[in-house]
């Protein structure tokens, strides 16, 4: 099912009955700042087990998730002075930074949770998604799992995933790059992956 969304002004109707779609178990495809991500909530073991098998992921790879705020990043990581400040100023923004959780996540979403993947991105729809649900989504990029390409059509998504989606957001197009990861760990930082996000400050 195409759900169709202005990135300016997304629909605060159709905002919730995509938060009730998560909430009763589904997975559905977002589009980011960076591309699009299969998406579900975390603390949902069907959806996230339904997530890792429509791509083919390894169960105990860890996986990133979106938050809404600063604020709800620091729920589920423990987050220093240093670090602090160097969210406040990439995010929203194309960048995935991994650091060390402070164990509030269900074990199930991978690497028994020592570290996690937080991303804030620079997008009202998913911004607004996650207000509405008041809690971060578990996300994977929307890859191809037969050709590894990368997917930012949502027809192609639907085509591909569609028999385990509930609901793939159609809005005003993606990019189609990757984020840049961050490693931030004990208020070290290292460039684990070159994305769309400038990471010369990092160097």
């Amino acid at each position: 099912m195409i759900i169709q969304l202005n990135d300016d002004y997304p629909s605060p109707y159709r905002i919730q009955r995509l938060a009730k779609l998560l909430e009763d178990g589904g997975v559905i495809a977002i589009p980011t700042d960076t591309c699009y991500a299969l998406a579900c909530l975390p603390h949902k073991k069907s959806a996230v087990d339904q997530m890792v098998k429509l791509r083919k992921l390894d169960p105990k790879k860890p996986r990133a998730l979106v938050f809404s705020s600063i604020q709800q990043i620091s729920i589920y990581t423990l987050l220093s002075d240093v670090s602090f400040r160097i969210l406040k100023r990439f995010l929203p923004g194309p960048y995935c930074f991994i650091l060390e959780s402070n164990r509030k996540l269900p074990r199930f979403i991978g690497d028994k949770r020592q570290h996690i993947g937080v991303r804030m991105p620079n997008h009202a729809v998913v911004l607004s998604l996650l207000e509405e649900l008041n809690t971060p989504l578990t996300v994977t990029s929307a890859i191809d799992p037969e050709t590894d390409e990368l997917l930012y059509d949502p027809w192609t998504i639907e085509s591909i995933f569609g028999h385990g989606l509930v609901a793939v957001i159609d809005s005003n197009g993606v990019p189609g790059e990757v984020s840049s990861v961050i490693k931030l760990i004990d208020d070290e930082y290292e460039v684990i992956r070159e994305g769309l996000g400038d990471t010369s400050a990092f160097v």
